[in-house]
């Protein structure tokens, strides 16, 4: 009977062992389901994406001030000059990632008497072991902030220290305004939505309990509720001086939810597949991608489990924990992405800064990489969430 390879030793000594693929294909098995960073800069504006300055800001019109009437010849007039214009106001955020190396990971990497070609692909294959952790690292960790819990100390206020999340911007709470314990917030980019009621994000009900998943029930379903989400977020040009006016069409619009919210939709669809087709034939599973109304519905892999939801106390719950049935259930943000991206500084989007050695660590090298942003919503009146009202509908 033969031996295992492994018991000749002078021969693994000498040739080591050899791996199955190249640097080029390491799997990343850290990647996550997916990435609403994606939806945001796919095609977004690179004037708007990329900024200067100390702060972003902009000018918006949240208020009418009318000077219109009717008029009778001879009348006397009376002029006005109305200011409208309000200025939002967001501070930078700052985030850092790096990766390191130490001399002994780089030399006992590379055996005696390797080959010029040899040595380029041991230090190719270390340094996209080592860029492919630090580029995830970094942008997993966007994508966390995202959805982050929002708190007013932490995103509103100047020396705060994380960017807006999707949540602190379109959420189910009067005026739009999240309280965590306390720490609430009273304006959302230094504009107050209490006296600019234009300032808020569109909300919509379903009923819990089972009617949201039956389509025997079209007025408390989820799909009745995007019947009435879908004119509140659709703002239509005129015929005359469109160049005023903001573009009416949806192209960027999608809509995030969390696993079991797609698959509760995907659900209600299928149970109606006879309605829409004409004929007794289950024809969606074909689809995995479902719309409404041509509008992606979005899978964001961390609604799975943010304790996103709750009164203000200082206990919030997942849309699938039972322990509170007033906040159990699927919620759905209707994004568009032509009025909400994260901003980038010009001179900080992802800089990697020269390798440094410390005096104290002389055999460590790290190279750092830095980047200035935030979340802005240009409107909030053209997002929106829907989201259950009554009996726990976790259930789904």
């Amino acid at each position: 009977m033969g031996s295992a390879l492994s018991t000749f030793t002078d021969f693994i000594a000498s040739t080591g062992p050899s791996y199955l693929t190249s640097a080029d294909m390491l799997i990343n098995e850290v990647q996550k389901n997916s990435y609403i960073m994606r939806r945001f800069l796919k095609g977004a504006d690179k004037s708007f994406v990329l900024q200067g300055g100390a702060t972003i800001k902009d000018a918006l019109i949240l208020d009418e001030n009318s000077t219109f009437q009717q008029y009778q010849p001879n009348d006397v007039f009376t002029w006005q000059n109305p200011q409208v214009t309000t200025t939002m106001k967001v501070d930078w955020r700052f985030s850092v990632d790096h990766m390191s190396w130490t001399d002994q990971e780089i030399e006992l990497n590379t055996g005696g008497g390797a080959s010029n070609e040899a040595l380029r692909g041991i230090y190719k294959r270390l340094k996209k072991e080592k860029e492919m952790r630090m580029w995830t690292s970094m942008i997993n960790g966007w994508e966390d902030l995202l959805w982050r819990l929002p708190k007013a100390s932490e995103m509103e206020a100047a020396g705060g220290l994380y960017p807006y999340s999707i949540p602190a911007l379109i959420n189910e709470k009067s005026n739009g305004l999240f309280d965590y314990n306390g720490d609430a917030f009273t304006t959302i980019h230094d504009i107050n939505p209490s006296t600019k009621t234009r300032w808020k994000p569109q909300t919509q009900t379903f009923t819990g309990g089972t009617d949201y998943i039956n389509a025997a029930t079209p007025r408390s379903n989820i799909m009745g509720a995007f019947d009435q989400m879908f004119y509140k977020v659709k703002f239509e040009a005129p015929p005359t001086k469109q160049e005023y006016f903001e573009n009416p069409k949806l192209n960027a619009q999608y809509i995030a939810c969390s696993r079991k919210g797609l698959n509760a939709y995907q659900q209600l669809l299928r149970s109606s597949q006879d309605r829409f087709t004409g004929i007794a034939n289950y024809q969606d599973p074909a689809y995995l991608t479902p719309q409404y109304g041509g509008i992606d519905l979005q899978y964001v892999a961390a609604l799975d489990t943010a304790a996103l939801y709750g009164s203000a106390g200082s206990t919030y719950y997942a849309e699938d924990d039972t322990a509170s049935a007033a906040t159990a259930g699927p919620r759905y943000y209707w994004i568009n992405g032509q009025y909400m991206c994260p901003v980038f500084h010009t001179s900080r989007y992802m800089v990697s800064k020269a390798p440094m050695v410390h005096p104290n660590q002389p055999f460590t090298t790290v190279v750092v990489t830095d980047c200035w942003w935030n979340l802005v919503a240009r409107s909030r009146q053209r997002h929106g969430i829907v989201y259950p009202t009554g009996a726990d509908c976790s259930a789904y």
